[in-house]
């Protein structure tokens, strides 16, 4: 009995003492295919950096539906990863959808102005169907700052599954990215390139500092520079130019930004800023292969010329590796505008239509730039063609749908093809180039030549990158009637937001930056392995009978080998 007893006390105070190191000891083995219970070392590197107490409220409590679930689950096993590694990070769930409806709207009204985007929730539950407005989102607090994080991703015309899935795997990259720019106070330098009749001012203020205190923009992550090209200092007296000055001013930016320049680039010009590139300057181009605008059919014809765009650059882009046509795509898959239909009391009554000259473009491509991203609206755009080149690597990041006619320039744009409707059979060019990167080490346009006396010339660059996009309007904002300007990627009459606008171009700029570690976890393919609703509706009876029959089978197999083996054993 004694002996018993100090073996029950041995193995309690075992038992205590694995509890306790347990407690202390933090493990795991993953051992899932795509490694969905494990965090990246990028992850890793930047919540050691927290010093002090990161408190995040996640407003994903309440009674969802399964979709909703994963994601609220995703959420907290991600946040208890976390804290395993950094316990200063502290985090509670919050229900938004309260009793009181006085508070309740107060709430949803503080929410709403801090950046979290409200979701309708349907649920039908025996016939019947409930809604609710949720936040699936969390504001994260950090000395004295404070960042909110929207966790479900919209994306125009994708499956509420498939949404789901995508906004689960970007759950990491969310939370981290939102981590990082609270923590790190240095924001590299970036400028927009004006003088040669950009977008700037209203047309660029949503993608510079949004529309408001909470609202995405380039200004959270970066500072905010203007370069002028033209600003030369000049000494009246002496012919020679050189472009030292310049140079030394334009060198202190990690990026540049050319936004569809419409006045053609001169020598000196080209020159200054082929050399930013040779000393790795990193640049963002948006330009433009046709001269057209919406603006160019309010007239009595209701139509315009779409002609070549002459930026004097095709030369030296073509030399980089890069190549802008002058051309346009019409696109089934496209934005809506605007039209007359008649008038109602002298009031004119407007309809929308299809605008086959306005893209939408959604990403299918898995690089980090354009992965699982929005739909992205544009207007009038090109495309791109890359030209071989020995040390430069190039990567198509974004197509247009299948659903394509090319027309070339000149070509008069009417809006006669509103009449039209679109045919897929005409509609058959394919996928056509939008966006490249390219990377390496670039040849200087002006390798082969002197353009000016007094300037050295850097005949190959540095290991860099630049981004090309066909169409200048990807990052331009509308502008409304009283000169205020509207989210960049918002169409004014479908009062559709396409959020991929803004999405294409920060990731742009962070990839460009170097940021490319912290958007590679938008890589982490993190499967939902969904039923298959067609076998079932088709195999129920099948499944069922499986389900619920197979398992008594084998349990009376099992039942009449036992009895078989003990009436032999005991015979």
């Amino acid at each position: 009995m004694k002996k018993n007893l100090n073996n029950l006390s041995i193995n309690l105070i075992l038992l205590i003492l694995i509890n306790l190191i347990s407690t202390l000891l933090y493990f795991r083995i993953d051992l899932t295919e795509d490694k969905k219970h494990s965090i990246s070392s990028t992850s890793k590197k930047i919540i050691n950096e927290i010093d002090d107490v990161m408190y995040i409220k996640i407003y994903l409590e309440g009674d969802f539906p399964s979709g909703f679930k994963r994601l609220q689950n995703s959420t907290i096993e991600l946040l208890n990863q976390l804290k395993k590694h950094n316990q200063l990070i502290k985090y509670e769930l919050i229900n938004p959808n309260i009793k009181n409806i006085e508070e309740r709207n107060n709430l949803y009204k503080q929410l709403y102005e801090v950046g979290l985007n409200p979701t309708n929730l349907q649920t039908q539950n025996s016939g019947t169907k409930t809604e609710q407005i949720i936040f699936p989102g969390a504001i994260i607090y950090y000395k004295g700052k404070e960042i909110c994080v929207n966790l479900l991703q919209s994306q125009l015309g994708t499956h509420h599954e498939k949404v789901l899935n995508n906004s689960i795997e970007n759950i990491e990259f969310e939370f981290i990215n939102a981590f990082n720019n609270l923590i790190n106070d240095y924001k590299p330098n970036i400028a927009f390139l004006t003088g040669n009749g950009q977008l700037n001012g209203s047309e660029i203020l949503s993608i510079k500092y949004g529309l408001n205190n909470t609202s995405e923009s380039l200004s959270k992550y970066y500072t905010i520079n203007e370069f002028n090209i033209k600003d030369w200092t000049v000494d009246s007296g002496k012919t020679n130019f050189s472009i030292k000055d310049q140079q030394t001013k334009i060198n202190r930016f990690d990026v540049l930004i050319i936004a569809k320049p419409t006045i053609p680039f001169n020598k000196l010009e080209k020159l200054l800023l082929d050399q930013y590139i040779m000393n790795g300057g990193k640049t963002l181009w948006l330009i433009d292969g046709v001269s057209m605008d919406m603006d160019s059919l309010k007239n009595n014809q209701a139509f315009s010329m779409a002609l070549p765009k002459n930026l004097n650059i095709d030369d030296m882009l073509f030399k980089y590796g890069v190549r802008i046509n002058h051309n346009l795509i019409m696109d089934i898959q496209c934005d809506k505008i605007p039209v007359i239909t008649n008038f109602n009391v002298n009031q004119p009554s407007k309809s929308l239509f299809p605008w086959f000259y306005n893209p939408l473009i959604i990403s299918k491509n898995n690089h980090p730039i354009t992965k699982n991203i929005d739909a992205i609206k544009t207007s009038f755009i090109s495309t791109i063609d890359t030209i071989r080149s020995s040390k430069v690597h190039k990567k198509i990041i974004l197509k247009t749908s299948p659903y394509t006619k090319l027309v070339y320039s000149p070509h008069r744009v009417s809006l006669n093809i509103l009449e039209e409707k679109g045919s897929i059979e005409k509609y058959n060019d394919g996928p056509l180039n939008t966006g490249v990167l390219l990377s390496g080490k670039f040849k200087s346009f002006f390798e082969n030549s002197v353009p000016l006396k007094n300037n050295k010339i850097k005949k190959e660059s540095e290991e860099t990158e630049m981004i090309f996009f066909s169409d200048g309007d990807i990052i331009k904002n509308d502008i409304n009637s009283n000169n205020k300007p509207y989210e960049i990627g918002y169409n004014p009459f479908s009062k559709e937001n396409f959020q991929g606008n803004k999405q294409l171009i920060i990731n742009s700029i962070h990839y460009l930056t170097g940021n490319k570690k912290l958007l590679d976890l938008r890589r982490n393919n993190f499967k939902i392995r969904l039923l298959d609703k067609k076998e079932i509706s088709v195999n129920k009876i099948k499944w069922q009978i499986l389900n619920i029959f197979f398992p008594l089978i084998i349990v009376l197999i099992f039942g009449i080998i036992f009895n078989l083996i003990r009436n032999k054993q005991f015979k």
